[in-house]
């Protein structure tokens, strides 16, 4: 699926960004690549889910620090589409920035990229995302939260409480979440922010832990 995809995002920018077209038809273009990047996250999502739990995903772990691998993330996430309509601060004092985990950076990069683009996927404009992390003995709370509308409560079941059906909603991008930090031998809890808001909070073990 990723070579047409391609070539949809391709034709849909080349529209896009054509002066000589008139704006509703740019707009119908852009409406096109939105969407288009929608899939194509999806379609990631899905392919490492699979390779998560079958165990198809090597983890190629090395010392990481925290706060430089959050920082730039955050500086990413800034810098996407997803972001122009969120306010954004970042939380690190100095024992977490320092905080070593051993590591994939980029599955656990995945997993903090998938939780800043639903906050900002599933909130109105002007939402306002933190992205923190807490030392806590030997290990490192990461914190995604917003002061948004919240998880809408089946989704909030779901992600409690692993149970799905037919009527699930779709929580690929935070499943992913959840098989990123277990494969790390950590562990992720979804819950409503207070006083309003959706937070997830990842627990991963620091360096020293992660050997033992």
């Amino acid at each position: 699926m990723r070579t047409p995809l391609a070539l949809i995002l391709g034709w849909a920018e080349q529209l896009e960004q054509d002066a000589a077209l008139p704006a509703a038809v740019r707009q119908k273009a852009g409406d096109i690549r939105t969407q288009s990047e929608k899939l194509r996250a999806l379609i990631e999502d899905l392919n490492l889910t699979s390779k998560l739990q079958y165990g198809a995903q090597p983890l190629r772990r090395q010392p990481v620090q925290a706060g430089p691998l959050l920082r730039r993330l955050a500086a990413e996430f800034c810098e996407s589409p997803l972001a122009a309509g969120c306010d954004m601060a970042v939380e690190l004092p100095p024992d977490a920035d320092k905080a070593v985990l051993h590591a994939d950076a980029a599955l656990l990069g995945r997993a903090v990229e998938n939780l800043l683009n639903n906050a900002a996927r599933h909130n109105a404009p002007g939402v306002h995302i933190t992205l923190a992390a807490v030392l806590r003995e030997n290990a490192l709370e990461l914190t995604v939260a917003d002061d948004g509308a919240g998880y809408p409560a089946a989704v909030l079941h779901a992600l409690q409480t692993g149970e799905t059906g037919a009527n699930t909603p779709h929580i690929l991008g935070l499943h992913v979440v959840e098989q990123i930090a277990q494969a790390h031998g950590g562990s992720v809890q979804f819950m409503q922010n207070a006083p309003q808001g959706a937070k997830a909070v990842v627990t991963l073990p620091t360096e020293n832990q992660a050997h033992r």
